[in-house]
């Protein structure tokens, strides 16, 4: 296997496993939440105003330990991933290492 298809290989579980995350949107503000369905927690944050991407660094840990990536190539597919799914441009991807926030 070579290298493209590899990061490929990775690209869809990662995806796959972004698109389980449950979207929620505030009436007021541009911010989307993401969370796992029946989740109490946002794992990600996009405030798409300003183009920043926060995600919950548990949820990072996860992924990359499961994949034996690195933290800049979870963001990489992270923004890669929101650019696409939400049609808006990344500037900023931040890790969070307090807890989220609850959505109501």
């Amino acid at each position: 296997m070579d290298k493209e298809q590899y990061y490929n290989r990775i690209k869809k579980w990662v995806y796959g496993k972004f698109d389980e995350l449950e979207v929620i949107k505030r009436k007021k503000g541009s911010n989307v939440y993401l969370r796992y369905k029946n989740g109490e927690y946002t794992q990600v944050e996009i405030d798409k105003k300003f183009g920043h991407v926060y995600y919950y660094y548990e949820f990072s840990e996860k992924i990359c330990k499961h994949l034996r990536i690195e933290k800049h190539d979870f963001e990489i597919l992270l923004k890669r991933w929101v650019e696409e799914t939400f049609q808006m441009k990344v500037d900023n991807v931040i890790i969070c290492v307090v807890r989220s926030r609850p959505i109501a």
